[in-house]
């Protein structure tokens, strides 16, 4: 992502619908899974509004390569350090919970990212990861944001099992939004571009709408712990390293 993106993410990560939803679905699934006081690393923590958020669940460290995503983060007061995503510069078995909130989509290679999280994670955490799903969604939005790939479900889930994780959930979200949202970016695809530079997506929405948006979305935290979601824009996974691990 270049400046201007994180400018506009900085913008829009504290009130926009989406980003609110995802972080009422990751507590939902923290509350759940993560242990007490928990040693929390949000890898890829971009401006650093959700890792914020996840302070009451234990201590939390934001990881990004992004200088300008940082110095947000930073002003948030968030404790950062800088590093990749493969190799992590985290020593072994250094927390409990793992957070990569659309991440892995954005590597060119996603399993050696993973890895990099099963190694940091202790025996028996968790790795909280979301990705955005479907290629045939791919549009300006992705190109904007650097994405590599976009996934379907059983990708996500290949990609952690092939990397020594046990998956405890895994479903699409953000699927009460999936039909005007797959029109609006398929006809993103459509339209021809008149300039060389795309932005990342963000639709205006009033603020009662927002907010209606915002709390519909965030409900399926609760349904994904009962049932997978059939579809959706986004896909996210709970897994676990297991108490007996290689290596």
């Amino acid at each position: 992502m270049d400046a201007h993106e994180y400018d506009r993410l900085a913008e829009y990560e504290e009130w926009y619908w989406w980003h609110r939803a995802r972080q009422t679905i990751v507590q939902t699934l923290l509350r759940r899974y993560a242990p007490p006081r928990a040693r929390i690393l949000d890898v890829g923590c971009g401006t650093g509004a959700t890792t914020h958020s996840l302070a009451s669940f234990g201590s939390v460290v934001g990881l990004d390569v992004g200088m300008d995503a940082l110095r947000y983060a930073q002003r948030r007061g968030v404790p950062v350090a800088g590093s990749v995503a493969a190799p992590l510069a985290v020593r072994s078995a250094a927390a409990d919970v793992v957070v990569a909130l659309d991440v892995l989509e954005h590597l060119p290679d996603d399993r050696a990212a993973a890895r990099e999280m099963w190694r940091i994670l202790a025996p028996h955490g968790i790795l909280l990861v979301t990705v955005p799903a479907y290629q045939f969604l791919w549009s300006g939005h992705d190109v904007a944001l650097g994405h590599q790939r976009r996934y379907r479900r059983r990708q996500l889930q290949d990609v952690l099992r092939e990397s020594g994780f046990e998956i405890e959930l895994c479903s699409y979200v953000m699927a009460s939004v999936f039909p005007p949202a797959a029109v609006v970016r398929l006809a993103d695809r459509l339209r021809p571009r008149k300039q060389a530079v795309q932005e990342s997506g963000y639709v205006a929405t009033p603020p009662l709408v927002n907010s209606i948006m915002s709390h519909l979305v965030g409900f399926e935290g609760r349904l994904v712990q009962h049932v997978n979601l059939p579809f959706g824009l986004s896909v996210v996974a709970v897994a676990r390293r297991p108490r007996e691990s290689r290596g």
